[in-house]
């Protein structure tokens, strides 16, 4: 098992007081630690973290927004005990105290290729509201398809989300939608508290089908209006018997947790 993740750094190292990425491997079969092979502190600060799993190629891809060292969202991999080298970066931007731009997202296997897709949303430090990423990347961690704003110019914000394969080079987008700027203090994305109003919320999911270049193929479903909310805190969508899956709580301060199962069927 692999585990990625961030904290703070221990007393009496380098690095104490301060906080980065964290990557741990356990034994599957022991549950044990197996410290040669976990590796930490590659990005300073690690805002947010992302990890998948492709098991073709037997791959862990992770990713850190770091908003100093580096000021980027920067992929990784993991295989059969290597970490590799290479490294695929979207340019970023932070002042070392905790805002920076990337929102959330997700990292998905994509199985016929033994690579990766992933969806985050990003915005520039700058004058800009958080748009929707798409990017896929090789099993050795280089950029097939650049990162790619899925809904550019005036399209207003979307803050997400996760992705699920439907094969054949095509992807299930999931995000929120808002006309208005969602994230005012990009300090607050650090503590996933971004104050988003109840009424986005509850009504900005969306579902949308991408192919593999990233280009959108019809128009997104507002998952909302069929009664299947996606709210923004909401970073998971699994696949499912006959289709696609995501659980959410109706409410702040509710205690009802919903299950909601897409079932997808094809036309011509």
């Amino acid at each position: 098992y692999v585990l990625h993740t961030a904290g703070q750094c221990r007393d009496g190292e380098w690095c104490a007081g301060h906080q980065g990425d964290i990557t741990q491997v356990l034994d599957a079969a022991t549950g044990e630690q197996i410290s040669s092979e976990g590796k930490d502190w590659r990005a300073s600060h690690s805002c947010k973290q992302m990890i998948g799993y492709n098991d073709v190629s037997n791959t862990f891809l992770m990713a850190n927004a770091g908003d100093y060292y580096p000021k980027d969202v920067q992929f990784i991999g993991y295989r059969n005990g290597r970490h590799l080298g290479a490294q695929a970066r979207f340019p970023g931007w932070g002042d070392g105290t905790g805002p920076q731009g990337m929102t959330q997202g997700a990292i998905k296997a994509d199985l016929a290729t033994g690579g990766f897709a992933t969806v985050y949303s990003f915005a520039p430090e700058v004058g800009g509201l958080d748009k929707l990423y798409f990017a896929t990347i090789s099993k050795d961690v280089a950029f097939v398809q650049a990162p790619k704003q899925l809904f550019p110019g005036p399209s207003g914000t979307q803050i997400g989300g996760n992705v699920a394969s439907l094969g054949a080079g095509k992807w299930l987008v999931a995000y929120t939608e808002s006309s208005t700027d969602l994230v005012t203090d990009y300090l607050y994305i650090f503590f996933d508290d971004w104050k988003v109003p109840e009424a986005v919320r509850t009504s900005g999911g969306r579902l949308a089908i991408v192919d593999s270049s990233g280009n959108l193929l019809g128009e997104p479903v507002d998952t909302a209006a069929l009664g299947a909310p996606f709210p923004v805190e909401v970073n998971h969508l699994v696949e499912r018997p006959g289709g696609y899956g995501w659980i959410y709580m109706d409410g702040a301060g509710k205690d009802t947790v919903k299950l909601v199962q897409l079932r997808c069927r094809r036309t011509a």
